[in-house]
């Protein structure tokens, strides 16, 4: 593995080399272009960076964006879809600077950086990618500008409106790299450097804040690039992506056989059954369960001989469900990959596409989401690849898939460059994550505990969310300000983000933070939010005696 990671910086070095150690000194020995004397709310400096000369970098346009205005050609869609393109705007001023990045030959890295041009907080925050990347993520970036942090962000090399999931990697172990560890940091680079121009000094401190495929980015940069940043928030990071796409490959093939297949709709049921067993194993009945590696389903329950509900599981669906259990079998006395838990949390919300019924469910008119990502690895990316979902192979194509796409896109556990710098990881995972299996992360963290020297322990806290789905949603308090940026209003106590920086800034250790929940759609109005207590694993949150449960307050961390 270490051979192929160096023979693939080779093509590349000179031009990755050129950024160097990002602070305010110049690039290669060239002096920054930027006129350090223009005033950094001046229009014109903003200009200026249009001609700054960076290592395998074009600038294709640097313009002051005026506050409040729709920002051109920039667009979201909100995760329950009720807004599709939906335009940015209600900004505050920034510079608006977009280019492109060319490490070597087939590589296009395509980035913007969005610098505030008044009330900027000093410090500079990376913004990531979901899924397989493609886009650059522009919501993010004006909610991030808005907190006050000058920020970037990448579409990892490709463009997922010209080539969706990863039809883009046949053939491609260029964009592989790009996507798997390179644009991340080579963005973060020239972004360092142009707010060190655009501002006349560097950041004085440096986030890094995502979840999912954003939380394996982040990850990567502090095993890769412990320089880049000084502190980094991972949400339900795909940290071994190989591992979690063979979780989704396991969970399909279970439901593989004629009948085996649960419906969406189906969901609700299978998750009101687990509460009935499994809610009141930690003390209370709350609908959560704070440990679901402590909830051991009896699946008979759900038969159709034993339910009188349209809903019930048919024999080979309860087959199927104990098989997704079980997770894969162990070879030589391993697992290769985990098994998603019986959460209590299993229909999605607030929109179906968050629980088993968006990710898991192979019933339904659509494909699963674990369908399309599992085949976007073994299919697109792996070569010689792997037809279909039931053509892979739990002898052979384990090991086939971790060697050849691992060193590119599994992250290394080794931190051990980054904590001894000062750097701080914070992790959070929910027990109701249907994309990536809960006790990945737990394994991860062990294993970074064990590779990451004696600053590990220090340096790192994780958190695991009862009832939280995949990065947010679901029936448990999963507002914790893990969503953006912290602005300077923010409290530590209820807010992740803040916390982190109170770690990284002021040495303030985070052992606890309060989450609130979320309502769902058409439930804003007698919607009553619940806060819970989130402790730093592996300690849980302990209601005292005799106390008002509804209080976060009146938990403690045990």
């Amino acid at each position: 593995m270490t051979t192929a990671v160096i023979v693939a910086a080779c093509g590349w070095a000179a031009g990755l080399a050129g950024y160097g150690a990002l602070s305010g000194q110049a690039l290669s020995g060239q002096a920054l272009s930027a006129p350090a004397q223009i005033a950094p709310g001046d229009a014109s400096r903003c200009d200026a960076l249009a001609r700054i000369a960076l290592p395998d970098t074009e600038i294709v346009t640097a313009v002051f964006q005026s506050e409040n205005l729709p920002v051109s050609s920039a667009s979201y869609t909100a995760a329950d879809r009720s807004k599709v393109g939906a335009p940015i705007s209600g900004l505050p001023a920034f510079c608006r600077i977009a280019g492109r990045i060319h490490p070597e030959p087939g590589s296009d890295i395509r980035f913007e950086a969005w610098l505030p041009t008044e009330r900027w907080n000093g410090r500079y925050m990376g913004v990531g990618n979901g899924g397989f990347a493609g886009s650059i993520r522009f919501k993010e970036m004006g909610e991030t500008i808005s907190a006050g942090y000058a920020t970037a962000s990448t579409d990892t090399g490709h463009d997922e409106r010209v080539t969706p999931m990863a039809t883009w990697a046949p053939g491609n172990p260029v964009k592989v790299r790009d996507y798997g560890w390179r644009a991340v940091h080579l963005t973060t680079a020239v972004a360092k450097r142009l707010v060190a121009a655009f501002y006349g000094r560097p950041a004085d401190k440096s986030y890094f804040q995502s979840c999912s495929n954003g939380g394996r980015q982040g990850l990567m940069e502090a095993a890769r690039f412990p320089d880049d940043f000084d502190g980094i928030l991972a949400g339900a990071p795909a940290a071994e992506m190989t591992t979690a796409v063979m979780s989704h490959v396991w969970s399909q093939q279970a439901q593989s056989k004629p009948g085996a297949a649960f419906r969406p709709e189906q969901m609700k049921f299978l998750q009101n059954e687990v509460l009935r067993q499994c809610d009141a194993l930690d003390g209370r009945t709350d609908n959560l369960i704070d440990d679901p590696r402590t909830c051991k389903v009896n699946t008979a329950k759900l038969s159709c001989a034993n339910s009188k509900s349209p809903l019930c599981f048919s024999a080979a669906q309860v087959q199927a469900l104990n098989r997704l259990y079980a997770g894969p079998t162990k070879r030589a006395g391993k697992a290769p990959a985990f098994a998603f838990p019986a959460s209590g949390a299993e229909a999605g919300r607030p929109v179906p596409f968050l629980g088993w019924d968006g990710f898991i469910a192979a019933g339904g008119e659509r494909p699963p989401q674990q369908v399309g990502l599992a085949l976007g690895m073994i299919r697109d990316m792996l070569s010689p690849s792997i037809s279909s979902i039931d053509a892979f192979d739990w002898t052979r194509d384990p090991a086939l898939l971790t060697a050849k796409l691992g060193p590119d896109i599994n992250v290394p556990p080794n931190l051990e460059k980054f904590f001894a710098r000062g750097g701080k990881l914070i992790i959070y995972h929910g027990w109701a994550d249907a994309a990536i299996p809960p006790a990945q992360t737990i394994a991860l963290r062990k294993a970074i505990l064990k590779r990451s020297g004696p600053r590990a322990g220090q340096s790192m806290r994780l958190f695991m969310i009862p009832g939280m789905q995949h990065c947010f949603g679901g029936t448990g308090s999963e507002i914790f300000g893990e969503m953006t940026g912290a602005d300077d209003k923010a409290q530590a106590e209820t807010n992740i983000s803040m916390a982190l920086r109170q770690w990284v800034e002021h040495g303030r250790v985070p052992e606890s933070v309060i989450g609130t929940s979320s309502p769902a759609p058409g439930q804003t109005e007698n919607f009553r939010p619940i806060s819970r207590l989130h402790c730093v694993y592996p300690k849980q949150a302990s209601l005292k005696r005799g106390a008002d449960p509804a209080s976060p307050l009146n938990y403690t961390c045990r």
